[in-house]
This record gives structure tokens, C-alpha cells and sequence, in this order.
């Protein structure tokens, strides 16, 4: 298999070629080696590259399939794991994640692990630790976060999908600026290391096809599925959900995947946003702060470090020192408001009949570098732009709805991205609606 013919696969084709004996998981590895050389000089997505993967298997729908480990969350028993920090530089778990040992039966083999920003804070994937990650789409601009390396990776053709996981859109955020499909499973119905930052966190994948994101789901989830109406009343909002505005051409790629759904016998209503921003947002404190400076202490503990600022970034220092200062009647009161803010969101839509919410994933398809990230002091300004280019995502972490992030087209170049948000245990719907938009090719074509 040479890597030009690598690049046209989707993990199912390779899981298909692997099973009918006409490549080797030895051979697959080999190409996409050799895309990874090609590539990573321009988009710095990957941490560490093996030489030894885990053995992927020739048979399971997965075999063979070369896969990343985003580096954060579920681990491999023995492998690097350092979460974008020079606070965790060489650590290693002794155990396997059930994640990667339901993978492992599939066939799946793991060929490295991918960047994340300091303990997955971040919009965009950038570090004191390991640099920036960079878009395939244009290397001056960002993948986003915090699960950018992983879909750098995939959009550049070195693996057809790589692990992600999505604690405010960090699945959704770069699937949609890289062009890919995303899905945030509901939560806990995939297995995640055992810290999920109190089940706001999820584990999937970041996939090139929605049928892909279908076998990952197979392998991975349990639980058990809605049984959806055939004709689902779908609420499409075209505005920004907090005090910001959307980007050139993202309300015109909302309203053709509105056109598509419709199409497929659909009802498709304009809706406002169905959420109080500014009280949902009062989770990110008491879940963000809480657990970023809960992962730092107990590392430092753990290696014997400092938290200082050779250790940690500025963000997480504010972090700390933030949660620190907070009471707990604080925290209990900011939490409440917000989970009362996400049960007056769920009111609203069961009265007015709505099964999907459909809103930009990301509110502009530009991300710049040197905007979202950890090396700053100005904690507000980086609350602000979390705010104002991803609004609508939070939402669904605090209330465990699944939500998925499909390709809508392309606004100057670069790809945007459309969120389907159902309700819980609509995973399976989310991605069937997925290959729908994905038939109809609208991701493919230009906006403005």
C-alpha cells in the first residue's frame, strides 16, 4: 500500500483491505509512517511517534487500523503520557484504559500520541511543553482544541482516526476546523479515564467519514439508543448563542444543512438559542477551574513537583489560584446556575416539540494562533474568546446530551462546521443524520 493509496481509505476500507488479506497492518503502518514524515515539519500534530505500535490485529472491523492516542484521558499501560505540561514531562500510567483495550479487540493499532494544550484547557493546541499544532488547511492558522493534534493528523492523511475527547467542544471545535465529523457521545456511554471531570468529559474519536464515526461507536459505546420518531422536528438557530456574531458564511452553511434535512422529509423551524449563555458559562468555572487545578496538584504530588512557573502556564496558574480563593458556597451556587440554566433549555425545547438543534459549531471558521492558549496573563481576554468563537458548546457537556460536529462547506478555503445536538441517547440518530449531510456533499463546497 503506498501512501497516496493510504490517504483514500477511511478506517473502514482499511479495516475491509486488512480482513480480505490485501495489506498487512505491518504495510498500513509503513504509509502512514511515511505520511507522517511527509507532514508533521508543517502541522507539529503529533508528541511521539512509534516505532513499536501495538500489535493491530487482521482481523475485528478495525484491523489494522493505525490509530493516535490523544495525550490526555485514557492511557496505554507503560507509554508516555505528559498531557501538553512540563509538569507531567515522563510520566507513565502502569495501566491500560478499557478505551484502548475495547480498540485493541477491534484491531486497532496505536502508532503515537497526539499534542494537546497544558491539561486540555484550550480552544486551540498550543504549549510551552510542545509548541503549536497547526491547520492542514492553512499552517498560519489553528486546528483548534483541545483535541487539535488528533484532528490535524486525520485532516493531513496520516490517520484515517485518532482518539479525542470533548469536556466544552474539544471533539467538535477541531473536527469542524479541520473539516471532519466529531461526535460527542452522551455522556458516559463511552468509557473514559476514570477522571471525566465529574462526567462533563467524554471520549470519541475525530473521523474523515461518518460512517467511521458508526464502527468507532459500535466497538466503543454501551448503553442503550432512543427510538426516534421517522420525521423529526429540528430547531435551527443562525445567531451567535451569547453576545457575539457569527462569521462570513457560517448562517448560509446553517441553513443548507437545514435545506438537506428538510429535503429527507425533515420539519426544519428557526429557533433562537434555547440557553442563557451567561449562566451556563458559570460551569466553566466550577468544572474547568475545579478539575484543571485538581489534575495539577495531584501530578505535582504524584513526581514531586512544583507549581510554579516552571512547571505550569499562566492559565492554570490563574486557574489554581482562582479555585484556590473560590468558597465552595461559590462553586455550589455558580454549579446550580448553571444546571438550572441547562433544565430551563431542556423545558423549552420539549414544549416546543424540538427532537434536533442544529447551530454553527464553531462561530467563525477562522481560529488564530496566539489567541486561545495557556501563555497569557489575561485570563478575562481568554474567557472572552472562548465566548465569542464557540458558544453553543458547552451546553451539551453540562447536560450529557450527545452533539456532533458535520462539514458544511468551506468559508475562504477553510472548512465549517454545522452541530447537531439531540437528546440523550440520540448518538446513533446524530450520526445517521451525519451521512446524510455527508451524502448530499455540501461540505465540499464554498460558502463565500
Amino acid at each position: 500500500m503506498t501512501p497516496d493509496e493510504y490517504v483514500e481509505l477511511d478506517a473502514t476500507a482499511i479495516g475491509a483491505a486488512v480482513r480480505a488479506g490485501h495489506t498487512t497492518p505491518a504495510d498500513v503502518h509503513a504509509a502512514a509512517t511515511a505520511m507522517h514524515e511527509r507532514t508533521h515539519s508543517t502541522i507539529h500534530a503529533i508528541v511521539e511517534w512509534y516505532d513499536d505500535p501495538s500489535p493491530g490485529a487482521t482481523n475485528g472491523p478495525l484491523a489494522g487500523v493505525p490509530f493516535l492516542r490523544k495525550d490526555y484521558g485514557s492511557c496505554e499501560a507503560g507509554r508516555l503520557q505528559e498531557m501538553g505540561s512540563r509538569l507531567t514531562a515522563g510520566h507513565r500510567p502502569a495501566t491500560t484504559s478499557p478505551y484502548f483495550e475495547r480498540l485493541g479487540a477491534a484491531g486497532v493499532q496505536v502508532v503515537g500520541r497526539s499534542a494537546v494544550p497544558e491539561f486540555i484547557q484550550h480552544g486551540t493546541t498550543e504549549s510551552a511543553a510542545f509548541g503549536a499544532t497547526r491547520n492542514p488547511w492553512d499552517p498560519a492558522l489553528s486546528p483548534g482544541g483541545s483535541s487539535g493534534g488528533a484532528a490535524a493528523a486525520v485532516a493531513a492523511g496520516v490517520v484515517p482516526a485518532a482518539h479525542a475527547s470533548d469536556c466544552a467542544g474539544s471533539i467538535r471545535i477541531p473536527a469542524a476546523a479541520c473539516g471532519l465529523y466529531g461526535l460527542k457521545p452522551t455522556s458516559r456511554r463511552v468509557p473514559a479515564d476514570q477522571n471525566d471531570w465529574g462526567g462533563v468529559a467524554v471520549e470519541f474519536v475525530v473521523t474523515r467519514s461518518a460512517r467511521d464515526q458508526r464502527c468507532f461507536f459500535d466497538v466503543l459505546a454501551d448503553g442503550v439508543d432512543t427510538d426516534p420518531s421517522e420525521r423529526l422536528r429540528v430547531g435551527l438557530t443562525l445567531e451567535h448563542w451569547g453576545d457575539g456574531t457569527l462569521g462570513p458564511g457560517v448562517a448560509a452553511g446553517l441553513r443548507r444543512v437545514g435545506e438537506v434535512l428538510s429535503a429527507a422529509g425533515h420539519e426544519v423551524v428557526e429557533i433562537a438559542p434555547p440557553v442563557d449563555l451567561g449562566d451556563v458559562m458559570l460551569g466553566w468555572d466550577a468544572h474547568f477551574g475545579r478539575w484543571a487545578a485538581h489534575d495539577a496538584e495531584r501530578f505535582a504530588a504524584l513526581l514531586g513537583r512544583p507549581l510554579d512557573e516552571t512547571t505550569l502556564e499562566p492559565i492554570t496558574l490563574r486557574q489554581i489560584e482562582k479555585i484556590r480563593a473560590t468558597s465552595v458556597d461559590q462553586l455550589t451556587a455558580d454549579q446550580l446556575a448553571c444546571d438550572l440554566a441547562v433544565a430551563a433549555m431542556g423545558r423549552r425545547l420539549d414544549a416546543d416539540g424540538i427532537d434536533i438543534v442544529v447551530s454553527a459549531t464553531n462561530d467563525h471558521a477562522v481560529i488564530p494562533l496566539e489567541t486561545i492558549h495557556g501563555m497569557t496573563d489575561d485570563f478575562d481576554g481568554w474567557l472572552a474568546a472562548n465566548d465569542e468563537l464557540f458558544s453553543s458548546l458547552f451546553p451539551a457537556n453540562v447536560s450529557g446530551r450527545p452533539a456532533i460536529s458535520v462539514p458544511m462547506g468551506r468559508v475562504e478555503g477553510l472548512p465549517a462546521g454545522a452541530q447537531l445536538m439531540g437528546r440523550r441517547g440520540d448518538d446513533r440518530l446524530l450520526i445517521d443524520l451525519a451521512a446524510m449531510i455527508e451524502n448530499a456533499a455540501i461540505g465540499d463546497e464554498p460558502l463565500v
